[in-house]
Order: structure tokens, then C-alpha cells, then sequence
């Protein structure tokens, strides 16, 4: 069974060694800033930008969901005084819908 495990990371160790080749050519940040095609470099930077929109949403909800639940984790109890959460889980939806907005740009 252990000898599966280490074909496993041996194979992915080699495609990631294949990979970094193939991705080099792509794009050159040597004395030149990023080379390459105007449209490719926007398509990632939206694609980067939606991804981190939905991230921070993500952590938005998750907070709300767990803000009174943090005793378990680092012996904390707020039972009766949320309001930081409240203020962080805001903070992280306004950003996340902010680049979400600039991904759809």
C-alpha cells in the first residue's frame, strides 16, 4: 500500500517538474515586465480577481456563521459582545464584492 503512496507523489512530482517548462515560455518577467497577449494577461487577472472575491466571501460567511463559537478554539467566549466579527465579516464582504466587481470588468 505504501509503495502506491509514493508512485502517487513521485508522479506528481515529476508533472509538476514537466509543467514549470511549459509555463516559463509563457510568460518572461526577466528586465521586461510580463510578455504575452494583452488579452491573455487580462483573462488571468480577472480570473484571479473572481477567485479572491469569492474567497472573501466565503470567510464573511464562515465568521457570521462562527462568531459565537470561538471558545473552542482559543478559549475565548463571546457570548454577548460580537460586534468585532460583525465588523471584520463586513470588511471581507465589501472586499470580496469589490473583486468580484473587477472581475466582471
Amino acid at each position: 500500500m505504501k509503495k502506491h503512496y509514493f508512485y502517487l507523489v513521485l508522479l506528481v512530482l515529476l508533472w509538476t517538474m514537466a509543467v514549470d517548462p511549459l509555463m516559463a515560455n509563457k510568460f518572461e518577467t526577466i528586465s521586461g515586465g510580463v510578455n504575452g497577449l494583452s488579452q491573455e494577461k487580462i483573462r488571468l487577472l480577472k480570473e484571479i480577481s473572481l477567485y479572491t472575491g469569492g474567497f472573501l466571501l466565503m470567510l464573511s460567511v464562515i465568521a457570521l456563521i462562527t462568531r459565537k463559537r470561538f471558545e473552542g478554539f482559543i478559549g475565548y467566549s463571546s457570548r454577548n459582545d460580537s460586534s468585532a466579527t460583525l465588523k471584520g465579516a463586513a470588511i471581507l464582504a465589501v472586499a470580496g464584492t469589490i473583486f468580484i466587481g473587477l472581475g466582471f470588468l
